[in-house]
This record gives structure tokens, sequence and C-alpha cells, in this order.
């Protein structure tokens, strides 16, 4: 049976969302094609007709979809100090799945390379972007070593903090995060 254009658009839009969560929560190598396809009801042949480049073309977009939805987050905060306490929270420390691409991702795309790579550097330089026009500095080399301590500092502090196996520690790296960042 063929498949309309609108039904594969719904089946690459299913794909990619499933995928950007359970890369987040399994990594990039800890979900295979079938259980992915499976999670939305599609078979290999449905998945390689939406991802004729194979898992790689599905991880450089799916990447790319986590940077999407983080962007929203970023580009509402009005100073970094806003960022930086909304970012570190506990909320987003329990919420691997749906939390930000950079402490949740970074490992896998550093092994993986390639265009999924290349998808995590454009997220980077966007969020890097994002925060230009808040931080501090009197030139743009200044602004954007401030802009990527900020990133630097709360996705290496929610990496470690999502690590250790001490709550209170974890907590403890947050907050001296956020403490490190005036009001």
């Amino acid at each position: 049976m063929k498949v309309t254009k609108d039904k594969a658009a719904a089946n690459k839009e299913a794909i990619l969302t499933a995928a950007s969560r359970l890369y987040r929560e399994k990594g990039i190598d800890g979900i295979g094609i079938g259980e992915l396809s499976r999670s939305v009801g599609l078979t290999h042949g449905g998945f390689y007709g939406q991802f004729p480049g194979g898992k790689e073309q599905l991880a450089s977009e799916a990447v790319t979809r986590t940077f999407e939805t983080n962007i929203r987050n970023w580009q509402n905060a009005k100073s970094i100090p806003e960022l930086v306490k909304g970012y570190l929270t506990q909320k987003h420390l329990d919420n691997w799945t749906e939390g930000c691409a950079i402490p949740a991702l970074a490992a896998d795309v550093a092994r993986t390379g390639g265009t999924v790579s290349q998808s995590f550097t454009q997220g980077i330089e966007h969020f890097i972007e994002i925060l230009m026009p808040l931080v501090g500095g009197e030139t743009q080399e200044e602004k954007l070593q401030q802009a990527q301590q900020v990133i630097a500092s709360i996705a290496g502090a929610m990496l470690i903090a999502r690590a250790v196996d001490k709550p209170e520690l974890a907590k403890q790296f947050l907050r001296s995060v956020i403490n490190g960042w005036p009001s």
C-alpha cells in the first residue's frame, strides 16, 4: 500500500520526535533502528524510506530537532542569571528525555562524528548567538568567550550532577554554578 505524502511526513515527524527523546535517554548507540521503528509503529522499510542515509541521517536530524526544542527555552531568557537558574533546575536534572542536548548527547556525538557532529556544532553556534546579546564584554571576542563559558559551565554542571550517585552532591554542583553568576 502506497503511503501518502502527508502520512510519510507524519511518519518522519514521529520518528524524529521519538529519536530525539530516546537518544537523550539511551544514547545514540543505545537504541537500534528496529526498536525505534517499532516505537512509532513502522517497519525497517518504512524507516529507510524516510531516512535513506540510515542511522547517521536520523541521528543528525534528531540532534538538530533536540536543539530546536531547547532553543525556545534559551530565547526566552532576559539575562544570563535567569538562563542559568532556569537551566540548572531539579526538573532538568531529572528529565533526560526532554532536557538539553549538550549534557545528554555530547559524548555520543564526539564518538559518532560526521554529520551528527555538524548538527551538534550548529546547535551550539545557535546557542552562542542567543547568548551574545546577554553577556558582558567590550569586544565580540570577549562576548564570545563569555557565551562559551556560560554554555560550558551550565552543561558541565548538569552532566556531572547527572553522573554522580549522591543527590546532595548533584545539587551542590548546580548551586555552585548558579551562585557563580551575579543576579
